[in-house]
């Protein structure tokens, strides 16, 4: 995994933990449909004009709250908590003053918060996770997670003791359960011989590591989301929340590719904080996947065999879905057209990779005449 597991390039520590965090473009999303929107008010017309539901509505900083508890970990402002098609409310059974329940909710620093919301002809029942990390906690884990980096060793036993030294923050104790699920998904990814997870458990390890850490506005939070999105191959995902560097680039390239724009290949390494972070959390196969984006077009010719290689062996389906567009895009720059167009049809049935099949073939048809 990045620095710790690989010998390929030096350590670099970042200073302290008050990183930049840039934050990522906010949608809101309807919980009814796959659609979302740049504004509020653009979500609420959606939802009048396309789900006429009577049932009271909540929403927590523009999140439409459903189902699924919301995790809250950092205060919530009165402005950020809105209803709609209420007359009524019950906060943790008790009844409650519709006006009052904004203050209640920004009150509240650690609780499970149950508010079910009334109409003339419905009733609502929304769940809140409410765990306010201390911003020292929050630099503590930090802090901690660094002190196991130096390491460069990612073990079972590295990842206890990083969770022995969170233990004084404990208003951050989800902000580390994040970090651990994403750190034990790599293990599983990386075959761990330590680790007692099946590598068919690094997906759900990794869900549950985004899921943790979705609301911490931190950058180490913000680069594992990224890594997971690229991973996952959310390649726009990751390119919003990646920081400059190499991560964010090769996600700029897969989604370029994507909507059949062709390679760009230029790209200026500079080291920063945020990059050296990337590093020490990225595992074996992404790393490699990075460096390859990294090249022009006649590097990456000459790691045909290292790419088809890397195919043969028994790596994670994501991963051999960008491995198999770089050994298409070089078998292309080679001048192999024959075996450039076999691996492109395979993609063409594909929805999503269908544009960049086609740009590639008719890229081919272009380089013969």
């Amino acid at each position: 995994m990045g620095f710790w597991h690989t010998g390929y390039m030096e350590f670099h520590e970042p200073a302290g933990t008050d990183w930049v965090y840039v934050p990522t473009p906010v949608r809101f999303s309807c919980q009814l449909c796959n659609e979302s929107f740049s504004s509020m008010d653009d979500l609420r017309r959606h939802r009048f004009e396309n789900h006429k539901f009577s049932r009271p509505l909540m929403f927590v900083r523009g999140i439409e709250l459903g189902a699924t508890p919301l995790q809250v970990t950092r205060p919530l402002l009165l402005a950020d908590v809105q209803t709609d098609r209420v007359t009524s409310a019950l906060v943790n059974g008790e009844v409650t003053p519709l006006s009052k329940l904004p203050r209640i909710l920004s009150d509240t620093t650690n609780d499970r918060v149950t508010v079910v919301l009334e109409n003339e002809g419905a009733s609502s029942t929304f769940e809140l996770l409410v765990r306010i990390a201390k911003d020292e906690h929050l630099a503590g884990v930090e802090t901690a997670f660094l002190k196991m980096a130096k390491s460069r060793s990612l073990t079972i036993r590295s990842i206890e003791g990083f969770i022995a030294d969170c233990k004084p923050f404990e208003t951050a104790s989800l902000y580390c359960d994040g970090l651990c699920h994403y750190l034990y998904g790599v293990l599983a990814k990386e075959r761990a011989p330590d680790s007692a997870l099946g590598f068919d458990e690094y997906p759900t390890r990794f869900t549950r590591a985004v899921d943790e850490l979705q609301t911490y506005e931190r950058s180490l939070a913000q680069i594992v989301r990224a890594l997971v999105a690229f991973n996952f191959n959310h390649f726009e995902d990751s390119h919003n929340q990646a920081p400059v560097g190499r991560l964010q680039h090769a996600a700029v390239l897969f989604s370029g590719l994507l909507e059949g724009f062709p390679w760009q290949h230029e790209f200026e390494r500079k080291e920063s904080e945020s990059n050296a972070l990337v590093d020490l959390l990225t595992d074996h196969e992404t790393l490699r996947i990075l460096r390859w984006t990294e090249l022009g077009a006649k590097e990456l010719v000459n790691c045909i065999d290292d790419l088809q290689g890397q195919l043969k062996r028994d790596i994670p389906g994501y991963d051999k879905f960008k491995i198999q567009m770089l050994v298409a895009e070089a078998l292309a720059f080679k001048g192999d057209a024959v075996a450039a167009r076999r691996a492109a049809r395979e993609f063409m049935s594909n929805q999503r990779t269908q544009a960049w099949a086609e740009a590639l073939v008719a890229r081919l048809s272009q380089m013969e005449h």
